[in-house]
């Protein structure tokens, strides 16, 4: 299964890691079809990450669309409820606009969802979920963390209208600092409120530190909870010790329609666009009619083939030699007791030409070492170095 997995593509050899993560934890698989009717993702367009739907009219006059996303779909057919979880993940391939070409794309994307009764043990699990996905990929990664609530009271308590509000929330998403500020002149706040909207774009860094300067901004009771419960959900991921890569970034903000809460984003060095994406959405919940609130994320399998391909040093772990007059039983018991340690074994009478291997094992009645070429690379690499 080892070599099977190392010789696949990456995405390919993290659905099958990840999904034995996830199983682990209790989620299960969940399968939907392509096709949807085009009505469920009219009615919510603005949770789409594009409002062009590639549709078409099925054979019983139906307009029905190729999925853009994969949560509403599953948010659509829960029978969860408060009093308990659905918990799934899914392998699924979605079709959107690409920015780029401006044509549609088949993007395929891993990711799970939990609706029902979602309290900070249902956050923290979620959270620990992404944080051990991301550690999957073999690279160095951020997991960036906010809680939607307390940005969304901080505006609200501002002295201007809806639409003023948009328009600050708009520019802080995009942490344009300077067009905050002339918007802040424009609006006519007071000095007060345009450093307290300016404060909200710079916290974003060590997740301790950021903390702190939000609790100090803190001066409603929502605002106040947002902190704490950031705080409790820091307080668990570090108890697991994987609070190491996190990050605070207030300034990350969904759309406030269907978005409240904890949400995150997920980035693996060498990767400028964020590859794993998620946060509660309560109010989609509330807007299906569910009696249920949700979190969830999204891997996209399709920015881990940016990421440069790791050269494989060995082609087996191990090459086992054996003689025409191998006791046959014991020749293969000892080759699987290495392959019960995670080792790709080889077994050969004689040393294939080009054959890259780490360790050479002779059998001859017992396995023997022979070679170890790890050992010798690291000997030879300390002589190099200088004294």
């Amino acid at each position: 299964m080892v070599a099977e997995i190392q010789s696949l593509r990456r995405a390919e050899a993290a659905t099958l890691r990840l999904r034995s993560l996830y199983e682990s934890y209790g989620y299960r698989k969940y399968r939907m079809g392509r096709f949807e009717e085009y009505g469920l993702y009219a009615a919510n367009k603005s949770f789409l990450l594009s409002e062009n739907v590639l549709t078409f009219t099925d054979l019983d006059g139906r307009l029905m669309a190729l999925k853009p996303d994969v949560t509403l779909g599953i948010a659509k057919n829960t029978k969860a409820d408060r009093d308990t979880c659905e918990k799934v993940y899914y392998i699924e391939s979605v079709y959107r606009e690409s920015k780029e070409s401006h044509t549609y794309k088949e993007i395929s994307q891993m990711g799970l969802e939990c609706m029902g009764g979602v309290d900070d043990c249902v956050i923290a699990e979620v959270l620990a979920l992404a944080v051990r996905s991301l550690a999957d990929f073999d690279t160095d990664y951020i997991l960036k963390i906010s809680n939607m609530d307390f940005v969304v009271e901080l505006i609200r308590e501002l002295s201007v209208g809806t639409e003023g509000r948009e328009q600050i929330l708009a520019l802080l998403r995009r942490k344009n600092r300077s067009d905050l500020e002339a918007l802040c002149d424009k609006l006519g706040l007071s000095e007060e409120e345009k450093e307290r909207v300016l404060k909200v774009e710079s916290l974003y860094g060590d997740f301790s530190s950021v903390l702190s300067e939000a609790e100090s901004l803190a001066d409603t009771a929502a605002m106040k909870e947002a902190v704490e419960r950031l705080g409790r959900l820091y307080r668990v991921l570090d108890s697991m010790g994987l609070s190491q890569k996190l990050r605070l970034d207030f300034s990350m903000i969904n759309d406030i329609e269907y978005y409240n809460g904890i949400i995150f984003q997920g980035y693996l060095d060498g990767l400028a666009r964020h590859v794993l994406s998620g946060g509660q959405y309560d109010g989609m919940m509330a807007k299906l009619g569910k009696r249920a609130d949700a979190i969830g994320f999204a891997i996209y399998l399709k920015e881990l083939e940016r990421l440069p391909e790791k050269e494989i040093r060995y082609d087996v772990d191990a090459l086992v030699l054996y003689r025409e007059d191998a006791e046959l039983v014991k020749l293969c018991q000892a080759v699987e007791s290495l392959r019960r340690q995670g080792l790709r074994v080889r077994v050969e009478k004689k040393i294939p030409a080009d054959l890259r291997y780490c360790y050479l094992y002779r059998f001859d009645r017992t396995l023997s070492l022979e070679e170890d070429r790890e050992t010798l690379s690291r000997m030879g690499e300390k002589e190099e170095k200088p004294c």
